[in-house]
């Protein structure tokens, strides 16, 4: 048996994908944890991902919520790490309860911080006072003034005027703020202060006893304080395979309190003068400045957090996750300090396109710095209206991570059953409550297959995209900035698509790789065995001048720099800027003497200057990986549309033969006809909807099989469909919510069939349309399952004149079930038992059970068969 053949058959379990299980309260029981445990495992899924959240119900006697910290509490983690264990599954968990990391251990000292700035206009010449008693809630921690021409405060007019600021009391006790009086000089000025607020962030979605503050993601302090009294208690009473740290959801965080130390310490200068730079304008240091800041924002939460975190998981015996995305650190750094990065699939994302901001910086993290595994919290907000989404819109939206650089699932999510269907009301309902969860585990074994395959040998990219960090440093006000969204905005979403879709799977690099991780060698820059032929500069105006000149040796090596755009003209930071603008400059000059590329002009220049590794036909669809193993290079091609694709792939240095595989395929059946042609390194494949392909080259290829022609045979007719305690009639299947009483009818369907085999052959049945999956049996014998396109089914070999009867068990989406239940319950603004808080709970268990925008959908949610459905025999 081919190496990839015995790989994709039998997979390593490790390779089995994960779930998020939502726990609400905590409310959970013994006997119901280990049935949902079982029936994951049944499915597929290798290992649960801890999330506890709100309460969906106040306490009572017989749904008691277990308090964050109790006895009760841990002894349940104690339990599942067992159950987990002798199921031969892992369990991550996310510290705390919900995200960001916080709760009632963090004070106001250890909580994120959010700097407001405050501005006065005064003309002068006059004295000036300012009584701010109740005018802003917070500490002034910076003041200055300036003479303003224009919209520009002059620079060398900038006075610190900090200790101008005083406390105002009441009968002794601190009551407000004021401005001593000033000298405004002639001519009109600006007073500029920022104010360290009063108000901080509380953690999202809290369970009992864990509500509280959200930490200072720059703070070592904050984070061992919660780590010390919120996450070891964890590790001591169960077996946790990894920690987790969810997306950073940090609102309005954009100070540190000993940010004037740290930035003196590692800038160079004093930061109280320059304050209104981060807000507005202060001639031609105000980029200087904001990049200064916000480079030191991230080695902080750099160190402090990030960095940390994995040691403090490393010390309890755990690995770490980490999804970095909305952090103002350097993006692909803070992923790297993950032992797994994580990215995400947020919103209707099922369709093959570059995801920057979610995905390609955390699988090209993994690239860069080594990390072979890469995970991916996945169908987020999938589908709209909610409980639509069915295994074939998952089974794309897997296909659409895995061709990002992905190669482990993280399902968002499985909800612990509470006694009814109450999915989390951003993700899918991936458990035993959806109709068509007996037909999960087709997936899940295609998930296990595929991430196995793209965690053999290691990635091979030649294209590398350096991000422009320093840029949106530079350009960005005072804020909690969101890193991924303005580089993905910066760069432009569809520019970096075209790359891609050009035929060049890139990696997104920084300062680090050019400068400190890879080798420059004769073609390019060498990473961890991959070798980088093209480097491009999108929109790239700042850069540092080490990065300059690791920019240059690349040039000398013969690797292809293109600049999109804009070329660097200058270096980074206030400090020694002249020089620094002069080396950069020089640099460049030597590497790139002309203006920068239009688009148009980058795509004629990569073509110029490097072949595409593969030509596909169908580049808007068909998306790929390379990855190259001892015994191979191996490919994988999805189509991400829903139409057949006859597709061509030409090759540039791939020799025959070779094999190719369909990982979707159960039956045993994963060899695929294709065409191969030697002399002009082509590859034809005629793709069905939705269908992927695993391809190999290398010593252990085989040869293509004879092709398996089916021609249709006869037409079925004459159904009986038996659903809701009644029979119906039809010559041809419809979908039963387009019969008459059975509008909002969910769960499962029976559709039947009688046939006599017209001849001696090899059969198998295709039907028009399914809604959402069908169990196949025929002569009660449990054939198959129909879960995507292009819905057949082998039957096997009959004999003519023999009768059969078919069955198939037709199971909907979750949607017209959840619509039938009862109306949602009306939630109070408070509760007589706990949960005593109010607005912020309550709004949270309102989105979880609101159903308005489901209820007033118009479009169609098909349940059902649906068109004629035909016998085929193989010629």
């Amino acid at each position: 048996m081919h190496r990839m053949e015995a790989l994709l058959t039998c997979p390593p379990e490790s390779a089995r994908g994960l779930t998020r299980w939502w726990w609400y309260g905590p409310r959970v029981q013994k006997a119901e944890i280990l049935r949902e445990l079982d029936g994951m495992r049944e499915q597929g899924i290798g290992g649960v991902e801890l999330q506890m959240l709100y309460p969906l119900d106040p306490d009572r006697e017989d749904a008691q919520n277990l308090a964050f910290g109790s006895p009760e509490f841990y002894d349940m983690l104690r339990f599942v790490s067992d159950a987990c264990r002798e199921l031969g599954m892992t369990m991550d968990v996310t510290p705390g309860s919900s995200w960001p990391f916080g709760g009632p251990v963090i004070s106001m000292e250890e909580a994120q911080q959010q700097v407001l700035p405050y501005q006065i206009d005064v003309e002068g010449p006059k004295l000036f006072a300012c009584d701010l008693t109740t005018r802003i809630a917070g500490d002034v921690i910076a003041a200055v003034m300036g003479r303003m021409r224009g919209a520009v405060m002059d620079a060398d007019s900038v006075r610190d005027i900090t200790e101008a600021f005083e406390v105002r009391e009441l009968f002794g006790w601190p009551w407000g703020t004021r401005l001593r009086e000033l000298q405004i000089p002639e001519g009109t000025w600006k007073i500029v202060f920022f104010v360290r607020s009063m108000h901080a962030n509380h953690v999202g979605k809290p369970g009992r006893n864990a509500q509280g503050l959200v930490l200072d993601h720059c703070s070592r302090k904050a984070l061992d304080v919660f780590f010390h009294h919120m996450t070891q208690p964890i590790c001591r009473h169960a077996q946790v395979h990894a920690l987790f740290c969810d997306s950073i959801e940090v609102e309005g965080h954009n100070w540190t309190g000993d940010m004037f130390t740290e930035f003196r310490k590692r800038r160079g200068y004093d930061l109280h003068p320059w304050i209104y730079a981060l807000w507005g304008e202060v001639g031609d240091v105000t980029k200087r400045v904001r990049y200064d800041f916000f480079r030191t924002m991230s080695e902080l939460t750099l160190e402090n957090f990030f960095e940390h975190f994995t040691r403090l998981c490393h010390a309890q015996g755990c690995l770490s996750r980490i999804q970095a995305h909305g952090t103002w650190g350097e993006i692909l750094r803070a992923y790297a300090c993950a032992d797994i990065p994580e990215g995400e699939t947020f919103g209707e994302q099922e369709r093959y396109m570059v995801n920057t901001i979610h995905r390609r910086l955390a699988a090209s993290s993994g690239h860069v710095y080594g990390k072979n595994i890469i995970s991916c919290e996945t169908f987020t907000w999938l589908k709209r209206p909610r409980f639509t989404e069915t295994p074939e819109d998952l089974k794309m939206a897997v296909d659409a991570v895995f061709l990002d650089g992905m190669n482990m699932i993280v399902n968002h999510g499985y909800a612990y059953d509470s006694g009814e269907p109450r999915p989390f009301y951003a993700s899918c309902n991936i458990n035993h409550r959806s109709p068509w969860w007996p037909d999960y585990r087709y997936l899940g074994v295609y998930i296990q297959r595929v991430s196995a395959l793209l965690r053999e040998g290691r990635h091979v990219s030649e294209v590398a995209v350096y991000l422009p960090e320093a840029d949106i440093f530079a350009q960005s006000m005072l804020s909690e900035l969101h890193l991924a969204m303005c580089l993905e905005d910066y760069m432009g979403r569809e520019d970096m698509d075209r790359i891609q879709k050009l035929g060049y799977w890139f990696d997104y690099v920084n300062d680090e790789a050019l400068t400190r991780l890879g080798a420059m060698e004769e073609g390019g820059l060498r990473l961890g065995g991959n070798l980088y032929r093209v480097l491009i500069l999108p929109r790239v105006t700042m850069m540092e001048p080490e990065t300059a000149r690791a920019v240059e040796r690349f040039r000398n090596m013969h690797g292809t720099v293109l600049c999109l755009e804009t070329r660097p003209e200058s270096a980074c930071g206030l400090m020694d800027r002249e020089d620094g603008d002069r080396e950069v400059r020089a640099v460049m000059d030597r590497v790139w003497p002309g203006p920068g590329l239009s688009m148009a002009g980058l795509k004629q220049a990569l073509r110029e200057a490097l072949e595409p590794e593969v030509h596909i036909s169908e580049p808007e669809h068909v998306g790929f990986v390379h990855r190259k193993a001892d015994w191979g290079d191996l490919w994988f091609f999805a189509n991400q549309s829903a139409d057949m694709r006859d597709t061509r792939f030409v090759f540039r240095d791939m020799t025959g033969p070779c094999t190719v595989l369909s990982p979707q395929k159960l039956d045993g059946s994963m060899h695929r006809t294709f065409d191969w042609d030697e002399a002009e390194r082509c590859l034809h494949v005629c793709l069905e909807p939705h269908e992927s392909i695993a391809v190999c080259f290398g010593e252990e290829a085989e040869a293509q099989e004879e092709t398996e022609n089916y021609v249709p045979i006869c037409r079925l007719t004459d159904w009986s469909l038996t659903i809701a305690g009644e029979q119906r009639r039809m010559q041809e299947p419809v979908w039963w919510t387009d019969l008459t009483g059975l509008e909002r009818t969910g769960g499962e369907g029976v559709y039947e069939v009688k046939f006599v085999c017209p001849v001696s052959g090899r059969y198998r049945l295709r039907l028009t349309d399914v809604g959402c999956t069908a169990g196949l049996e025929m002569d009660g014998r449990i054939l198959d399952s129909l879960w995507m396109r292009p819905w057949c089914a082998d039957l096997g070999w009959m004999q003519e004149g023999t009768e059969h009867v078919l069955r198939l068990r037709v199971r909907s989406t979750l949607f017209h079930s959840m619509l039938a239940g009862p109306e949602p319950e009306d939630v109070p603004d408070e509760l007589d038992a706990w949960p005593y808080y109010g607005k912020v709970i309550m709004d949270q268990r309102r989105a979880r059970l609101n159903l308005d925008r489901e209820r007033k959908y118009t479009g169609s949610v098909h349940s059902g068969l649906n068109g004629p459905a035909f016998l085929e025999c193989r010629a």
